[in-house]
């Protein structure tokens, strides 16, 4: 991928940015952080490393950020809202949503869960939860690179973010789908 734009993807911090977090964003072109944020210190902190897009979710105060952001990134249209899945794929209302607009990349949390999955055309793309550590799933944070021809998404597991390989991988080639409307 040639120039290409570096988007470090966070969410589910619950007031928590801790320094491997900090750490990893470092050099991101853009930080997007899903919702679940906890604390008014946070996003001022990420926008000290790089341009912050950020959701509310449910933990949130309704005037931390808006429920549902729409952007576009090196001609990839990205829609940033934190509770979108439901019972292993988009929500209804999500559907409806993408039927009359549609999206090349939706981000979204919640879950604490990593996942990365195409559907219909369209990534769907979950970090997983980079907060405290719950459900017994690992802490991982999501690294995304977009150019106009494709997609590099990658989650790491924190705790082995310097040693081990991503933990989801995942390239994208536009050539081979088209969302145009």
């Amino acid at each position: 991928m040639t120039s290409s734009v570096r988007l470090c993807v966070l969410s589910d911090t619950h007031g928590r940015l801790a320094h491997d977090v900090v750490e990893f964003c470092q050099g991101a072109d853009h930080i997007f952080h899903a919702g679940d944020v906890g604390s008014d210190l946070i996003l001022p902190e990420l926008e000290s490393i790089a341009p912050v897009a950020s959701v509310s979710g449910n933990v949130d105060a309704p005037t931390l950020a808006p429920v549902r952001l729409k952007t576009v990134i090196a001609g990839w249209r990205i829609m940033i809202q934190h509770i979108v899945w439901h019972r292993g794929g988009p929500s209804r209302e999500l559907k409806m949503l993408l039927g009359r607009e549609a999206m090349d990349l939706v981000i979204f949390g919640h879950s604490h869960q990593p996942l990365c999955r195409i559907i219909d055309k369209t990534v769907f793309f979950n970090p997983g939860s980079c907060g405290p550590r719950r459900f017994n799933l690992p802490r991982t944070v999501g690294e995304v690179f977009l150019d106009a021809s494709g997609g590099w998404f990658r989650i790491f597991d924190l705790l082995h973010l310097k040693d081990a390989p991503p933990i989801i991988e995942f390239r994208f080639d536009r050539r081979r789908f088209s969302n145009e409307s």
